[in-house]
């Protein structure tokens, strides 16, 4: 089957559908300059996830060895900070338009779902821009490059690099003046909302995987849930078909590039 037969495939599947749902994995924020964590040259190429990847293994780095994570958190938050939704945030944000596509399920934590226009996002490794107190729990949305520049300005500001020193560059509880950390999800933490992204998995007329490498768990089950539950599975994936026991459809591009073409393929349906 050609690449081109798929995209048609796939978009006859969602022309029909009114209640699609995405689940995204980091594939699709990389075309937005955000690296992947496990892929070559990603974050875990660079630090040990032993040591940071942990709430209790970032604490102690911070605190035994402060100055050693400066340069990464840098590079991390200019990277957040310059990224844009690319194409493929874009066409969802369409089909979400298009009547299409209810729910966004997304493995990423950079807002950039929301920033492209959908607006049932499920966010189960949580949202680098919503804040938690770590005293009360009150949580605290912040406009992205308003806090990443508030954060780089209390970085740049530091004469000394340890735990409590670190800890200071993160704003403080307005309900108490406890510390504040980013809402998202660590090693050995419980992932957010899944029962509410295994109902939208469960109800969807149609299921998206986008760029998700299908081992993480358990967002790495919500494509079977959809096909056990009836639902066609389309699969976009520039490597490989993680999905391929359940696919439908499979188009083998980067997110940028067939998200686009995939909308384009339903407006010529629609048009005919």
């Amino acid at each position: 089957m050609t690449v081109e037969h798929e995209i048609q495939k796939a978009a006859e599947i969602l022309a029909k559908a009114k209640q699609a749902a995405a689940s995204c994995g980091a594939g699709v924020s990389a075309e937005s300059g955000i690296a992947t964590f496990r892929d070559p040259g990603g974050v875990w190429d660079k630090l040990n996830p032993a040591e940071v990847g942990t709430t209790s293994g970032l604490l102690n780095t911070l605190d035994r060895n402060g100055r050693k994570l400066v340069p990464f958190f840098i590079e991390l938050l200019e990277a957040f900070e310059q990224a844009n939704p690319n194409p493929a945030h874009l066409a969802l944000g369409d089909l979400e338009q298009m009547g299409i596509l209810k729910t966004v399920i997304t493995q990423n934590i950079d807002n950039l779902h929301q920033e492209a226009g959908n607006t049932d996002v499920v966010e189960v490794h949580g949202n680098g821009f919503r804040l938690a107190c770590i005293s009360c729990g009150k949580l605290k949305t912040r406009p992205r490059r308003e806090l990443i520049a508030e954060i780089k300005s209390r970085i740049q500001e530091l004469r000394e690099y340890n735990l409590s020193t670190m800890a200071a560059i993160m704003p403080a509880c307005e309900h108490c003046q406890a510390l504040m950390r980013p809402d998202v999800v660590m090693f050995g933490e419980m992932v957010k909302d899944i029962p509410r992204a295994f109902d939208a998995a469960r109800r969807c007329d149609a299921m998206l995987a986008i760029g998700t490498s299908g081992v993480v768990y358990p967002a790495a089950y919500l494509p079977f849930e959809a096909k056990d539950a009836g639902a066609p599975v389309i699969v976009v994936n520039p490597n490989e078909n993680p999905f391929s026991r359940v696919s439908d459809a499979y188009i083998p591009m980067n997110a940028g590039t067939a998200m686009p073409k995939l909308v384009e393929a339903i407006k010529a349906l629609r048009s005919a």
